[in-house]
């Protein structure tokens, strides 16, 4: 269907959906935002505050890109028919934290392998070599879509989180020849991408606010993507030496332990949802606002494919079922459960001056949490079914979100809502990001991920860790906005993805093929061979609890979704898949990691026990 894209202008607009309903999308009423450019063109990057805004304005990060170069002593190899080596030799460079390799055609793969070695800007020790994950592809927007076909998608790796560091090396090898003697070509355009995230606010005293500095890696300058005036074009390599916003950052301590946990285990909402304590102390609040009402700010793109039903039974078989105990893992080193950041601007608490395009990625939320709030709190689960209903109240039972709505709370078999830490709360830079938002009609899945990001991370750097892959989908793999709808740290701590709104339909980019009518969850980590923390997992759990139940959906049922294009299934073909499904039932791919995907069995089972089940 043709996309519609609305413009912030500060009044109230209808989008019209895939379903012929129309839906109205109030939008802020003081400041223009500014549409965010295309990735790779930039906004002006002086570094100066925005008229009004406060000392606790997130200092931007910056990506450095360097091109790769055949290697010396490895333009050739010794077997006939071999393709040559690329990379970075050893280098010093600015202070980065994340490394990935992105090149020009968003569609060519990598066959072969990438490896970077690091070194520490705290010890000046050398990594061993690490590889990065190179079939990422599979994590984009739908063939055919507007976010897919922009001329800035670029094809990359996973990026890999590698702390704070000051010098790279980096080989590129491709495959060995076949049998016949032929080897793939490496993609065209490579390059190492050394990404800073940047700092966030200095934390304030508050609730959920972790002690020390927030996790970022230092000053950027020279060789970054150019966020200045005269920027290259959209899609164009960006020049070696072209200058940046640059960001100060101090690398966090945290030496604590986490023991992992089951999901049911000292969980008062695992045997009885409703008794489930806010982690918020303004979460028992009777006048918390409900999370379903149409969008009071921003502007809403639709592009839905299709109607896609849901099996409310289970069918009892469970291809991922797992019997093991969560428990039983040993994974995760901290004791710091909060994400280090800036002040809890919780319920009432006094938020400071938003940016334009701060103030509309809060909005969306407000019915969720005060504007500029930094997490949104914790409901029980009667304050959630409470939610639920004004929600029906609200939008009307004749209209497509009622329907969907009234059939939710016709069995209100929904979860309590978790406490969710906003994109102002890990310190989104608002300004890379596209300016609109991009809706999809429902929500009948939920798809888990990995990260592939590496678990060399604490909880108070997961900030740092979400605003380095935030960048780096934008700025290196030039997508609209981060592709994740939700992602999740060891330590359990949700945060908002894609902006948009947490209660809103969001149409993310994270199954290609599937991102209509989904949403998706990333936990930070690689887990192909790790099992992921207790706690992790609990959080996924409690989180699609809430999410599906606000469509009504069992987490132990089966949805028949539509297919976008894809290597597993072809475009329009109708595919009945888990309501809580692991990225490679939809796409040929190892993602979620085989430890994590083998707990999708248990996620399920809790997940449906939350919502209060039978």
């Amino acid at each position: 269907m043709r996309s519609i894209r609305v413009p912030l202008i500060g009044v109230a607009v209808a989008v019209a959906t895939a379903s012929g309903s129309v839906l109205a999308l109030p939008l802020p009423l003081s400041a223009t935002a500014v549409a965010a450019p295309a990735p790779g063109s930039g906004t002006p990057g002086s570094g100066t505050p925005e008229p009004g805004a406060s000392d606790d304005v997130p200092v931007p990060g910056s990506t450095r890109s360097l091109p790769l170069v055949p290697l010396a002593g490895h333009e050739r190899s010794a077997a006939p028919g071999a393709r040559a080596a690329q990379g970075l030799p050893r280098r010093d460079v600015e202070p980065f934290s994340m490394v990935g390799v992105v090149w020009e055609e968003p569609r060519a793969e990598l066959h072969g392998t990438v490896q970077v070695r690091t070194r520490s800007a705290a010890t000046g020790a050398w990594s061993p070599w690490q590889d990065l994950e190179v079939h990422q592809h599979d994590h984009a927007a739908d063939p055919g879509t507007a976010e897919a076909g922009s001329d800035a998608v670029r094809g990359g790796t996973a990026p890999l989180w590698v702390g704070p560091s000051d010098g790279v090396e980096v080989r590129v090898r491709p495959e060995a020849p076949d049998e016949r003697g032929a080897a793939p070509a490496l993609p065209r355009g490579l390059r190492v991408e050394l990404v800073d995230p940047g700092d966030v606010p200095a934390a304030k005293p508050g609730p959920g606010a972790a002690a020390g500095k927030a996790s970022g890696t230092g000053t950027a300058s020279g060789t970054a993507r150019d966020a200045g005036a005269g920027a290259e074009r959209p899609g164009a390599a960006p020049a070696d030496d072209a200058p940046h916003d640059d960001g100060e950052a101090d690398g966090p301590a945290d030496d604590g332990t986490d023991t992992p946990q089951d999901p049911t285990a000292d969980d008062p909402a695992a045997d009885d949802p409703a008794a489930e304590t806010p982690t918020d102390p303004t979460a028992a609040d009777p006048t918390a606002p409900d999370p379903g009402a149409d969008p009071p700010a921003g502007t809403g793109t639709d592009t839905d494919t299709g109607t896609d039903t849901d099996t409310d039974a289970d069918t009892g078989t469970d291809p991922a079922a797992d019997t093991a105990d969560p428990a039983d893992d040993t994974t995760g080193s901290d004791t710091d459960e909060s994400p280090a950041g800036p002040a809890d601007a919780g319920q009432g608490a006094p938020a400071a001056a938003l940016t334009a395009e701060e103030s509309a990625a809060s909005a969306v939320n407000a019915d969720l949490a005060s504007i500029g709030a930094t997490e949104i709190p914790a409901l029980t689960k009667a304050q959630t079914e409470e939610a639920l209903a004004d929600t029906l109240a609200d939008a009307g039972a004749d209209s497509a979100a009622g329907s969907e709505a009234a059939t939710a709370a016709a069995k209100p078999y929904i979860g309590p809502r978790p406490r969710i830490v906003t994109r102002k709360g890990w310190g989104a830079d608002e300004k890379l990001r596209e300016a609109n938002f991009l809706y999809t009609k429902s929500v009948q899945a939920a798809f888990v991920h990995h990260s592939a990001t590496g678990n060399n991370y604490t909880c108070a750097q997961a900030p740092s860790v979400l605003r380095g892959i935030y960048r780096y989908h934008v700025q290196s793999m030039g997508w609209r906005d981060l592709g994740y709808n939700f992602a999740i740290d060891k330590c359990g701590n949700i945060y908002e993805g894609r902006a948009g709104g947490v209660a809103k339909p969001v149409q993310g980019a994270h199954t290609l093929g599937f991102n209509a009518n989904t949403t998706g969850i990333a936990v930070l980590g690689s887990f192909a061979s790790t099992t992921p923390p207790a706690k992790a997992v609990t959080a996924v759990a409690k989180l699609t609890a809430w999410k599906l139940g606000l469509h009504g959906k069992n987490p132990r049922g089966k949805s028949t979704l539509t297919s976008g294009g894809g290597n597993r299934y072809k475009k329009g073909t109708k595919v009945q898949l888990n309501t809580i499904s692991g990225h490679r039932d939809g796409y040929s791919t190892a993602c979620p990691g085989t430890k994590l995907y083998g707990k999708l069995g248990t996620i399920r089972s809790a997940a449906a026990d939350y919502q209060g089940r039978p």
